[in-house]
């Protein structure tokens, strides 16, 4: 086994306009041009997704991330839901859902800036560990997950060995009418 991090980005376009909760973030509002985040796992059989990281950049100005709730939807590419384009309502069946290999929440008042501040600045990023949703939400509206999410990739050749992203905002964000290029890093231990 090996512990390692990887590391994918897209830039969604220069647009001022509101996501609302289920709206795909990617890099095209067209969605036969979006091009998701992918990861390479060509190399390895088998694993744990132990955390995931945002890291979010404007262009220009502060990011902003006030009342920002994102999803990260992590699925075996073969399986990955189509895309809708960006600022488009990208709704995910539960049978759909399912099949995601991991899931991240990441919550409005998690982001840190470049001075380790929760303060706006050019840059912002959260990590969260693997973990699940608490029902009721009470006390925590989450619940850590220390094993990590398995996968295995028994029976699948070498180039159906890649993981494809879904990121979708899960409240309402308004951001400037820049590109903001979202980077995101999974931990992984792999074998």
């Amino acid at each position: 086994m090996q512990v390692m991090r990887m590391r994918s980005t897209i830039a969604r376009p220069a647009d001022a306009t509101a996501y609302a909760a289920g709206d795909e973030i990617s890099n095209s509002a067209s969605a036969g041009s979006v091009a998701r985040p992918t990861f390479n796992m060509a190399g390895f059989s088998r694993g744990k997704i132990l955390a995931c990281e945002i890291d979010l950049t404007a262009a220009s100005g502060d990011v902003v991330t006030t009342a920002s709730d994102f999803e990260v939807l992590v699925f075996n590419t073969v399986d990955v839901p189509a895309a809708v384009g960006d600022n488009v309502t990208n709704p995910i069946s539960a049978e759909v859902r399912a099949k995601a290999v991991a899931a991240f929440r990441f919550d409005d008042t998690g982001w840190t800036g470049p001075l380790g501040t929760v303060a706006a600045g050019t840059s912002q990023s959260q990590a969260v560990g693997a973990h699940y949703v608490t029902p009721l939400a009470t006390p925590a509206l989450q619940t850590l997950f220390p094993a990590g999410f398995v996968f295995d990739f028994g029976g699948k050749t070498l180039a159906q060995r890649e993981f494809t992203v879904v990121l979708r905002a899960l409240a309402a964000w308004t951001p400037l009418a820049v590109v903001n290029t979202f980077g995101i890093t999974l931990d992984l231990e792999v074998e």
